[in-house]
């Protein structure tokens, strides 16, 4: 049974259902970023657009929204050949030639010479002397999207709509004995009762909303029927010349009468909520199917240098940078202080060769998306130039074209809708002597950094959000992870 949607997704996210992948990811980026909560959108909005996405750039749920919007309107779904476009992604990905195991390429600061990794100095990081380490957090994060939906309390206009038909309902029937408006079927008023709390809880946690739909007609028509048969016994005590407790009859057909009015409303008035409670248990459904568990006790995916040797660019070193992320990978432990912290080693691009490991480090903390490249290179003071590029000593030349900044780049086109991305350029030193990083001009939103400094500043940054796991990020951010091999 093809699951039911609160509604057309097409249009929260203002495309057309025949619209190509490429227009829908380009819809979506914008309408998240006009609905985020951090950029003065609201929440609930945003919600709704993060479930327009998730479910219409995943085939197999774009084909079960078509079919179920389809049911609904009576036009046939545009067809879509999803399957042939899968298997030709795959012979594409499966004849991909693996990328070529570097041997001695130029490596920065202009040497193939490779160092003994156990000479190399090893950094000096104490993250308890930083104020986001001394923070005290809670231990337990604030999971995004939850394993089931939160379950609000009540707004005005819940209020005023479902407070009065209740408040009804039990007075028919307390009227019944201490009114003395009882009628011979009075205890179907009690079972009309309850068969109203039922609809209204359903609704009120937007779950089986059919099984809600089809009680609450029938409570309506119950209610109706209590109502014609007060009437009807009215008018046949009239006819009969006994009119004593006509008056007493026709007030318990009013009063239900006034019932079916404001079972209308009551309705009415639970409409938002359930249909947001729809929205917030499909995309907990999503997340449940497809990212970590919400109880899952993992920080850490791979270990730092572990896709360096086989899987790094062509014209960089691969050892010089397994090196690297051996001495800065580990620091980053440090940042699991915060209940928040995920973080994942060894990234490829997105839409980029899947065998190819072109990020270090990325560490997520709520919406706050931290990227990390890590290399080894000699001593000295490293700077950015006016062209923007990494010089040593303020000498042009000394250090190769950094693509860093570019890749950094990239993951914001993917995730800026969504998070916040920044990007560190974190160098080690491959033997002794002075080694500074000086980041009075730099890059927008990438910064050089020692290991000390790339622990204090991604810290610090991420802080904002310490104690929030989104999983849906975390899940986007595992698809690009390169498996070593």
């Amino acid at each position: 049974m093809s699951p039911k949607f609160p509604e057309n997704l097409y249009d929260v996210l203002g495309v057309e259902p025949d619209a190509t992948d490429a227009e829908l990811r380009r819809a979506g980026r914008q309408r998240q970023r006009e609905t985020h909560p951090d950029l003065g959108g609201e929440a609930q909005q945003f919600t709704r657009v993060r479930l327009a996405v998730e479910v219409l750039t995943n085939p197999r749920r774009r084909a079960e929204h078509d079919s179920w919007l389809s049911a609904l309107t009576g036009v046939a779904p545009v067809r879509r050949d999803y399957g042939v476009r899968l298997r030709q992604q795959q012979r594409a990905s499966r004849a991909r030639p693996a990328p070529p195991r570097p041997a001695t390429h130029s490596t920065a600061a202009g040497t193939d010479k490779v160092p003994t990794f156990d000479r190399l100095p090893k950094p000096k990081v104490d993250a308890r002397r930083m104020g986001w380490y001394r923070t005290n957090w809670h231990p337990h994060p604030e999971v995004w999207p939850p394993e089931r939906p939160v379950v609000r309390g009540p707004d005005l206009r819940e209020l005023l709509t479902v407070v009065p038909f209740l408040l009804c309902a039990i007075g028919v029937c307390l009227a019944q004995t201490l009114l003395d408006l009882a009628v011979p079927w009075w205890l179907s008023s009690y079972a009309l009762l309850a068969l109203a709390v039922v609809w209204i809880v359903l609704r009120w946690l937007g779950a089986r909303l059919q099984l809600a739909r089809i009680l609450f007609w029938v409570n309506i028509a119950g209610i109706a029927l209590d109502a014609a048969g007060a009437f009807l016994l009215a008018m046949f005590r009239i006819f009969e010349g006994q009119t004593e407790r006509v008056p007493l009859y026709v007030s318990h057909g009013a009063l239900s009468l006034v019932g079916v009015g404001l079972a209308l409303l009551a309705w009415w008035g639970l409409e938002r909520r359930a249909q947001r409670m729809v929205r917030e248990r499909m995309l907990c459904d999503i997340a449940n199917e497809s990212a970590p568990a919400v109880d899952s006790t993992t920080r850490q995916w791979g270990t730092p240098g572990d896709a360096a040797l086989r899987h790094s660019l062509p014209g960089m070193n691969p050892v010089r940078r397994q090196y690297a992320e051996q001495l800065i990978g580990p620091t980053l432990t440090a940042l699991e202080r915060m209940p928040g912290v995920r973080i994942v080693h060894s990234l490829r691009l997105p839409d980029g060769d899947e065998g190819v490991s072109t990020i270090s480090h990325a560490v997520l903390c709520g919406r706050r998306l931290a990227l990390i490249d890590d290399r080894l290179w000699h001593p000295g003071t490293y700077s950015i130039d006016t062209r923007g590029h990494v010089v040593r000593g303020g000498e042009a030349g000394t250090v190769p074209v950094q693509e860093f900044p570019h890749r950094v780049a990239r993951f914001s086109e993917t995730f800026a809708e969504v998070a916040q991305v920044r990007g560190w350029l974190a160098v080690a030193p491959d033997g002794p002597g002075d080694f500074a990083v000086d980041n009075s001009r730099t890059w927008q939103h990438v910064r050089l950094a020692t290991a000390d400094s790339l622990l204090r500043e991604v810290g610090e940054w991420l802080s904002a959000e310490g104690e929030q796991v989104d999983r849906l990020l975390l899940r986007d951010l595992l698809e690009l992870r390169v498996e070593p091999s």
